[in-house]
């Protein structure tokens, strides 16, 4: 739900219960003009449960509103912060691809190198080592590690997915 339906919502609430109060004030003044005062006393006792309630319906939604704006502005706050993550390991990845490009043109020694790199990666995440472990062991950035067990993940369940063992 946007913030533009929250406002609406919003006036049509105020709204309504502007037309229970210009509701109440005719009704009051059309039974005080015909003189009947114990009618008028039972007209009023309605009208005064009708706005306790229309009070009380008008609290409630208040409160879903604020509860539904609090939970927008944390779900933009998470994505932000997911998204300026994202960014950054699409950064990393580049630089990384980038250069690893221009080693693979160098020799073939480093393709070797990068994938042997890449084994002790995998075999130290499946000996329970955390990313930072490996990344200290092996003098890498963590980002790196954590780029390559995550390609490992999808890799493998894409192969699943697929059937391929």
């Amino acid at each position: 739900m946007s913030f533009i339906d929250l406002k609406a919502l919003i006036f049509f609430q105020i709204g309504i219960d502007i037309a229970i109060v210009f509701l109440f004030v005719f009704l009051i003044r059309r039974f005080k003009d015909s003189g009947k005062g114990e009618s008028l006393d039972k007209a009023i006792k309605t009208f005064e449960s009708l706005i306790t309630d229309a009070d009380k319906i008008a609290g409630q939604f208040k409160e879903q509103l604020e509860r539904k704006h609090r939970v927008i502005k944390s779900l933009n706050e998470q994505l932000d912060k997911r998204i300026i993550s994202l960014n950054l390991l699409l950064n990393r990845t580049d630089v990384l691809l980038s250069t690893h490009g221009k080693k693979a043109g160098e020799s073939d020694d480093e393709q070797v190198s990068f994938k042997m790199q890449e084994e002790k990666i995998i075999a130290l995440a499946g000996k329970g080592h955390k990313v930072e472990e490996i990344a200290t062991m092996l003098s890498i950035p963590k980002e790196g590690v954590r780029l390559i067990l995550d390609l490992k993940k999808k890799s493998s369940r894409i192969g699943i997915d697929e059937g391929v063992s």
